[in-house]
């Protein structure tokens, strides 16, 4: 890794870690602290979900702890509300930002690297009740949206198998891995372009080694599994060509190396 490149990776987890150089409106909504987005002022519809983000969630808190998160979705937006979901989670949260801050940053860093992701709109911290702390992401919906069950229940095709590489590759050429890559977060709008979503399990790679990297792809290569399919011929190799392309020259051979480990070829 070179000097610059490391630099450039410190400067990413100061970001992440502190929100500096990520520009954002604070406004207090109540008792709800937010975060907007410069562009949040496209969505007039935000008002009304900054002062009731809770109005028709699909609840399933169960008590104190619940599932990892609940929804509600509306026309052209989204809200995710963190849960509580054991004990630990309750500790955290009294030392640490909030999830929803850490995925409002996150996916507000992937979108500053030009890569197409659901925008985050805004994230809020609501007073604690308790050991409750809830905390909300509100995104982008993407209109028209399917995910890309379709193309790996049908082996996939060239197209989006090269577009799959282009931009997961520049991901992992920034120095970050999603480390969710299910079919169900890679989604298709009604034009055919491509979004990432589920940003908040981002990791960044300090030391980006093939080995850590390709973890995001042995989950992407097992979407196939799930649907009982095998990739189609050439679909591998239009992947990996324009995944490599993505990648510093001075990492390409350590790659080329791992690929046998994920595409047996």
């Amino acid at each position: 890794m070179t000097v610059h490149s490391y630099l450039r990776l410190l400067c990413y987890g100061w970001r992440l870690c502190t929100g500096l150089g990520i520009p954002a409106e604070r406004r207090r909504v109540g008792k709800i602290l937010w975060r907007l987005h410069p562009r949040s002022s496209e969505y007039p519809e935000l008002a009304a979900i900054l002062t009731d983000p809770e109005k028709n969630i699909i609840d399933h808190q169960d008590g104190l702890y619940g599932t990892k998160s609940d929804f509600v979705y509306h026309e052209r937006l989204v809200v995710k509300r963190y849960n509580v979901r054991k004990p630990l989670d309750a500790f955290l949260d009294m030392i640490r930002p909030s999830k929803a801050t850490f995925a409002f940053r996150k996916a507000r860093l992937v979108e500053d690297l030009g890569l197409p992701v659901a925008l985050a709109i805004a994230s809020g911290v609501a007073p604690r009740r308790g050991l409750i702390q809830h905390n909300y992401l509100i995104m982008q919906r993407v209109l028209g949206a399917s995910t890309y069950d379709g193309f790996f229940s049908a082996g996939g095709d060239i197209a989006r198998a090269q577009t799959l590489g282009r931009t997961i590759g520049k991901l992992h050429g920034n120095g970050l891995r999603h480390r969710d890559l299910r079919s169900e977060n890679l989604l298709e709008d009604a034009q055919g372009d491509f979004y990432f979503i589920d940003m908040e399990g981002i990791r960044l790679q300090m030391l980006p080694r093939p080995d850590r990297v390709m973890r995001d792809l042995r989950g992407l290569y097992r979407n196939f599994f799930r649907f009982g399919a095998k990739p189609t011929p050439g679909v591998l190799s239009a992947f990996w060509r324009c995944y490599l392309h993505e990648q510093p020259k001075q990492t390409r051979p350590a790659f080329s190396k791992a690929r046998r480990e994920i595409f047996g070829a």
